[in-house]
Parts: C-alpha cells; sequence; structure tokens
C-alpha cells in the first residue's frame, strides 16, 4: 500500500510538473562574424557573447532553484506520508 501511495504521489507531482509550459530563456544568441571580421566586429561579437552567457547562466540558475523548490516540496510530502504510514502501522500495533 505504502508503495502505491508514493507511486500515486510521484505520478501526481510528475503531472502537475509535466502539465506546465517548460520555460524557455530569452537569450539572444550573438551571430559569429567569421574568420574574417573586422576588429570592430569581433569587438561587437565578444561583448554579444558576454552578453548571451550571463543570460545563460542566469536563465540555469533561476531554472536550478525551480526545480530545488519542486523537490523539496516533494520530498516534504514524501515525509509527511511516511509519518502518518508509520503513525497508522503504529496505532495497529503492526
Amino acid at each position: 500500500m505504502q508503495k502505491f501511495v508514493l507511486s500515486l504521489i510521484a505520478t501526481v507531482c510528475a503531472g502537475s510538473v509535466l502539465a506546465a509550459e517548460p520555460a524557455k530563456h530569452g537569450c539572444t544568441k550573438p551571430e559569429y562574424p567569421g574568420k574574417l571580421a573586422s576588429p570592430t566586429q569581433t569587438s561587437r561579437f565578444n561583448k554579444n557573447w558576454k552578453e548571451y552567457s550571463d543570460c545563460i547562466n542566469k536563465f540555469i540558475s533561476e531554472q536550478n532553484a525551480a526545480i530545488k523548490v519542486a523537490q523539496d516540496a516533494a520530498q516534504a510530502a514524501i515525509d509527511e506520508y511516511n509519518a502518518v504510514a508509520a503513525q497508522l502501522k503504529a496505532d495497529q500495533g503492526q
């Protein structure tokens, strides 16, 4: 029974996560000017690359934080369920 309920909890949690639209970053990928680029084009690319890199890293950090919140919520639900199941088992003298 305990495995069934844990499976049910995991399914419900996964369903709510999967139902959400996946997050997409709004970062603009710079266009590489090529090997024959002028110093101005190269400098502009380097600046744009830095902005793109910072944007992607910020997006990843935010997504990882959101994942942590969801994992913590799932673990709290599991811990609560296990405590209730243990108490029921103890109350039944098992």
